[in-house]
């Protein structure tokens, strides 16, 4: 899988251009705030998720535009397509070979981007939302169909919540709503736990491969809907749904459900969240990414396009060099964004059996190859 041409207009800083990129390993340098972010962003946002740097629509259009898209070239098994995603303040739609999708999600699946920034070392130390968001997103890589069901929560959530604002909220009012969040939860959950077993253990082979001397890594998943690494049956998930009915309608908002779901990150059996160095957070989090590559091609037998946003500048020199190891091991697009291009040693040591990397340089917005 891979992009071959990427087209952009009224996104960000960039100016509007075609840019042909190498399938293979790609280095887009130069210095800082002239648009190297801007154009990774542009290919991860092509796969039909939301950006990894803003949930604002318009923060994505150049300033004192009203629409702006990217479109790009995408090659996979099953031959080579145009996908592109048309954005406003208000939102943004799908399009595959110049036809309107009737929806965004119908983009996901076609095209799986994985990527590797430094917002990422969130994903161990920041909120347990951010954890979700990834687990989710990468469940959705390997079954796009369940984003259904995750949307599906999500709206009866937001329902639930509104019911229980409005003045005479009662047990019987809340009753269709529970029932509804009750089915989906159990779905979420088990899915959730079944991903994160296949999670835990190649992530921990990763992390054993180049942070030995950090302990086992350790990734379950924390929930209130969680027995014995299956989501509970359905009448007990009703039933605390139903139990927390009382204590909703006196504070006004959901207290039970798959929207507090957390994972649990272990090292050496300590917890991660609390007292994982910096370098250690580094670790947990490229191990996690290196296992959700490996899991997306076990699953569809193609590799994502891989993007590493800045990631140079995050990790010492033994954790750089691993990941190069780690990601160049099989033919991959690797799009690597630095001030620098490689270095000499760089080159020698970790990519000597690959092509020599296609330079784009960026300055002012524009994109030279």
């Amino acid at each position: 899988m891979f992009v071959s041409r990427l087209k952009v207009y009224n996104f960000r800083n960039l100016a509007d251009q075609n840019i042909d990129l190498a399938n293979g390993l790609v280095y887009i340098t130069g210095l800082n705030g002239n648009g190297k972010t801007n154009l990774v962003e542009a290919l991860y946002l092509l796969s039909g998720s939301r950006s990894f740097r803003t949930s604002s629509f318009s923060e994505l259009l150049k300033s004192g535009s009203h629409e702006g898209s990217i479109f790009g070239e995408v090659t996979t098994a099953n031959g080579t397509e145009e996908l592109g995603m048309v954005f406003t303040p208000e939102g943004r739609k799908a399009v595959v070979n110049g036809k309107d999708l009737g929806s965004v999600a119908d983009l996901l699946g076609r095209f799986r981007v994985v990527a590797f920034s430094p917002t990422d070392l969130s994903l161990v130390k920041g909120s347990p939302s951010g954890r979700r968001r990834f687990l989710d997103r990468h469940m959705v890589d390997l079954n796009p169909p369940f984003v259904n069901v995750l949307m599906g929560y999500q709206r009866a959530l937001a329902s639930k919540s509104a019911v229980l604002k409005q003045p005479g909220c009662s047990m019987e009012t809340l009753k269709p709503w529970n029932e509804v969040l009750a089915s989906a939860c159990e779905k979420i959950v088990d899915n959730r736990a079944k991903f994160l077993e296949i999670l835990n253990e190649k992530s921990r082979a990763f992390h054993k491969s180049y942070a030995p001397s950090d302990g086992d890594l350790e990734i379950e998943l924390e929930s209130d809907f969680l027995r014995e690494g299956s989501a509970l049956p359905h009448d007990e998930i009703l039933a605390r749904f139903e139990g927390a009915g009382p204590r909703e309608i006196a504070t006004r908002a959901p207290t039970v459900g798959a929207q507090r779901d957390d994972l649990a990150i272990k090292l050496g059996g300590v917890d991660a969240k609390a007292y994982a160095s910096q370098g250690q957070t580094r670790s947990v989090v490229l191990s996690m990414k290196l296992g959700v590559i490996e899991m997306i091609e076990g699953k569809t037998g193609e590799a994502p396009v891989i993007v590493l946003d800045d990631v140079d500048s995050e990790l010492d020199r033994s954790r750089a060099g691993a990941l190069f190891k780690a990601l160049t091991s099989r033919p991959r697009q690797i799009v690597v964004t630095a001030t620098q291009p490689p270095s000499e040693e760089l080159l020698r040591e970790h990519l000597a059996h690959l092509a020599p990397p296609q330079i784009v340089t960026v300055s002012d917005g524009v994109a030279r190859a």
